[in-house]
């Protein structure tokens, strides 16, 4: 059986991401991959595992936002070479407390054996903390 290429798979996560298929993700991020979430906020940090990456990213993260609101991902390019994809998009919801969230993201990439092993975000680290945290850096 092949394996699906890396563009189909990130663009499987991403569709996964939108619809909150918490059931699909598993399915499209390997055992042993690595996240790494910049700023200084509570969701910060390199997470190894997809143990670790449920724990201190997803399912806080789903908890920030309004479950009956729509989580859109607006993906405006995806280049993908072989393994590696980059992802430009706008991700919009709504939080628990009722503020509108909007943030430009570009996230690369790696995927193996039909599975993402790496995702590197870049994101307004200031907008995210204060949007979601009431930080003010």
């Amino acid at each position: 059986m092949t394996q699906p290429d890396a563009r189909t798979v990130v663009t499987r996560y991403l569709q996964a991401l939108r619809t909150r298929d918490a059931q699909a993700i598993p399915e499209l991020i390997a055992a042993d991959a690595v996240y790494r979430i910049p700023g200084s906020h509570p969701l910060a940090g390199t997470f190894h595992g997809l143990d670790e990456i449920a724990r201190k990213f997803f399912t806080p993260m789903g908890a920030l936002f309004d479950a009956e609101a729509a989580y859109a991902v607006e993906v405006s390019h995806l280049i993908a070479e072989g393994d590696q994809v980059s992802v430009e998009c706008v991700t919009r919801s709504t939080t628990v407390h009722g503020t509108e969230y909007a943030i430009d993201i570009s996230a690369q990439f790696t995927v193996r054996d039909g599975r993402i092993v790496s995702m590197r975000e870049y994101f307004d680290t200031q907008y995210f903390a204060r949007t979601l945290f009431g930080q003010d850096g």
